[in-house]
């Protein structure tokens, strides 16, 4: 019976490492030099410390090497941690990127020294729960905020996640009820870990390459996943949540520079790259204090403002009569002017992505119109965008 488990394991472990080589090879190929960051570096860590650990564990069954097989093991599950890591720091969040190194040199220390198979199992067992623990913290961090629940990149890691925990728990008390007598529960829950371990790994791929790939093709428009729009995304959405509870009155306006390429072009980049800062600075101060501001990309600047539309309507006017002064001395060659796109939460719902889409495309079109002014959201930019989303 363990020479068949056995067979079975080594053949998963022969797949493990196919997926793991593509794994590695797409994280660093697509995700991490298309779009560079701390988030896709810590991915293709996990991925390559994957990678080399499934590779150590088919070189030790191939060698009869125990240590290597057994160490390799362990160091395996510190591929969980950094992946948690790098979703961490990919939502603006505190990575604690030593969790997965740590873990993955205490595991494989623990079980390559183990002085019995008794004691072996116990270490995996302990290890595994250890980084099931992880996962059990991505869904933790995942459920928090409505905007990730509600992304399909996530939803398959979040499903296999929840999953691993189960698996690693259950485990872990199996080691008391069923202490091991012998080889064969072991390479079963070997069997086990290492088909969820495949599973995981796609479903972390999925997410890991899918993020990075969307960020970068919304970047012309939001500037990607900074740190500061992840803040706001994460601050913004929690308070539409509250808000949409009592059917307060919110909206998300989208402002951008009007001829932000040519300025760029005859001004130079320091100086567009004032401009821009001077731009955020005067929609903080022209909007109310509690608004939400953050700048997606320079030249434009995103609002969260919970008041009236009266107020907004104010707001929005103060700002557009003032961006020609910013360059009171005259030294840029194009006059600046400013569009801007009002969503309100009231007609549009309370969904962050959907306010922002649509806020962005109304200030499309109020530059399309001259610029110069704002323009509401509308059955005019919903047919725009329905139209667009057609031609795809």
């Amino acid at each position: 019976m363990s020479d068949i488990l056995a067979g079975s394991g080594f053949e998963l472990g022969i797949a493990q490492a196919a997926i793991t080589t593509l794994a590695t090879i797409l994280t660093i190929g697509i995700a991490f030099l298309v779009r560079p960051s701390a988030a896709t570096l810590y991915w293709a860590f996990a991925f390559v410390l994957a990678m080399a650990a499934t590779y150590g564990v088919v070189m030790g069954d191939l060698s009869d090497n125990e240590t290597l097989r057994r160490a390799s093991l362990g160091a395996l599950l510190g591929a969980p941690a950094l992946l948690w890591s790098g979703f961490r720091a990919h939502w603006g969040l505190r990575p604690h990127v030593w969790a997965g190194p740590a873990l993955a040199i205490a595991s494989a220390v623990a079980l390559a020294l183990a002085p019995s198979q008794a004691w072996f199992v116990w270490g995996y067992r302990t290890a595994f729960l250890a980084a099931s623990v992880f996962a059990g913290l991505f869904l933790v961090d995942w459920m928090r905020v409505p905007a990730r629940r509600h992304d399909r990149l996530l939803l398959p890691l979040a499903i296999v996640s929840a999953a691993f925990v189960v698996v690693g728990l259950a485990s872990f008390v199996a080691g008391f009820l069923f202490p091991p007598s012998d080889g064969d529960d072991f390479v079963l829950q070997r069997m086990i870990s290492s088909i969820g371990m495949l599973a995981y790994v796609g479903c972390a791929l999925v997410a890991v390459v899918g993020l990075p790939a969307r960020d970068a093709a919304f970047s012309p428009n939001t500037g990607g996943a900074t740190p500061e729009w992840q803040r706001f995304e994460q601050t913004a959405s929690e308070r539409l949540l509250r808000a949409q509870m009592t059917a307060e009155t919110w909206s998300v306006v989208y402002l951008r520079l009007d001829d932000a390429i040519d300025i760029r072009q005859t001004a130079g980049a320091s100086a567009f790259a004032r401009l821009s800062t001077r731009f955020e600075e005067e929609v903080r101060a022209t909007f109310p204090a509690e608004s939400d501001v953050v700048a997606p990309a320079p030249g434009s600047v995103v609002a969260l403002v919970p008041r009236p539309d009266a107020t907004v309507r104010e707001s929005l006017r103060a700002t557009l009569e003032r961006v020609p002064q910013l360059d009171a001395a005259g030294s840029l060659p194009i006059r600046p002017t400013a569009s801007a796109g009002w969503a309100p939460a009231t007609i549009l719902g309370y969904d962050l992505d959907a306010l922002v889409y649509t806020a962005r495309e109304a200030a499309v079109l109020a530059s399309e119109k001259g610029g110069d002014r704002w323009e509401r959201v509308s059955a005019t930019v919903v047919d725009r965008l329905i139209s667009r989303s057609e031609r795809r």
